[in-house]
């Protein structure tokens, strides 16, 4: 499948796609456009103004791809919480700045937004099979 998000993936954006690539579809492939570019017909839009799978009512796209493919476990929703904590700027969870340095410094050293997804994947897998342990 493809899937179609914003330029210059961060937290919610680089969290769905580890979701996508580790729960949904085993070979994704994923488009990146402008604010405000239409998305490639047949793609699955995410985290876009007027994407099903975005923002609403206090949550962000990974809370939504986490409602729509019916996922929930310790780790999930852990992981959802800390996605949350960045994306909002509430910073209220111990390890959100550590990782929001890490993936801001990711997207200045990496011009390539498939790139920061790729590089990103390790990072997600570790803290969710992290937050499974506590």
């Amino acid at each position: 499948m493809r899937w179609v998000t914003e330029r210059r993936p961060h937290v919610d954006r680089c969290a769905s796609a580890w979701f996508v690539r580790r729960f949904v579809d085993k070979r994704p492939v994923f488009v990146f456009i402008d604010r405000g570019d239409r998305a490639p017909a047949g793609a699955t839009p995410y985290d876009l103004p007027s994407a099903r799978l975005g923002h609403r009512r206090g949550k962000v796209t990974f809370d939504a791809f986490l409602a729509e493919y019916r996922r929930k476990d310790r780790g999930l929703a852990r992981l959802a919480a800390l996605v949350r904590d960045i994306d909002l700027g509430e910073f209220r969870i111990p390890e959100s700045r550590g990782v929001d340095a890490l993936l801001y410094g990711l997207r200045l050293a990496e011009p390539d937004d498939g790139e920061i997804l790729r590089r990103t994947h390790p990072l997600f897998e570790g803290l969710y099979r992290y937050f499974l342990q506590e």
